[in-house]
């Protein structure tokens, strides 16, 4: 039972920190360096907002782009900054000279604009389902330092029995600090006999 503790603490707080590192490098790249896109080692962490790759993408999803491959072929799904700014994550449906046109699987028609390769900000890679909602609700700062001082205590709690010693020591070491605790005990026990002197 308490691998099994272990291993899933372990996998939360990994998850915790993965989030906690997506979101402080988003934030860092974005809003200070004012890079329009955040990359992580030219990996690209996007949530989906709208349904028009769906089933292949969902709203809520967090979609991973590599920004570095630009070799872009007709089937591919490619994220590219539309005419208005905002990031889109649609499938080339032709390869033309003046660029790519492209069409979201769940759409009726193609997009109305030709994506010029200057505008393509790499190829979809896969996805992470409903992940992409975690990412962008941990966007606020004081969110991800109380998640951190929250993971912080869970760590401290989970591996520390009820009276603060650490749960996996050995037996030398928790005759160690029982000693400790009684030779400090004593020594305040002398210190108050001297002040009542």
């Amino acid at each position: 039972m308490n691998a099994v503790k272990k291993i899933v603490g372990t996998i939360i707080m990994l998850l915790l920190v993965f989030t906690l590192f997506i979101n402080i490098s988003n934030y860092i790249q974005v809003k200070i360096l004012h890079k329009n896109i955040a990359t992580i080692n030219g990996y690209a962490f996007l949530e989906v907002v709208s349904g028009s790759m769906e089933p292949v993408l969902n709203v809520g999803d967090l979609v991973v782009v590599n920004t570095k491959d630009k070799e872009i072929d007709e089937n591919d799904v490619v994220t590219y900054s539309s005419s208005n700014g905002s990031f889109v994550t649609h499938r080339v449906i032709e390869n033309l000279d003046s660029g790519l046109i492209t069409k979201g699987d769940a759409n009726n028609a193609k997009d109305k604009d030709i994506v010029k390769s200057e505008n393509v900000i790499g190829k979809y890679i896969f996805k992470i389902p409903h992940f992409g909602i975690l990412i962008s609700s941990l966007q606020n700062p004081l969110t991800l330092i109380l998640i951190l001082i929250i993971g912080i205590i869970i760590c401290i709690l989970a591996s520390t029995d009820k009276n603060g010693v650490p749960k996996d020591i050995t037996e030398e070491e928790k005759k160690f600090l029982e000693y400790r605790e009684k030779k400090l005990f004593i020594k305040k026990y002398k210190n108050r006999l001297k002040v009542g002197d």
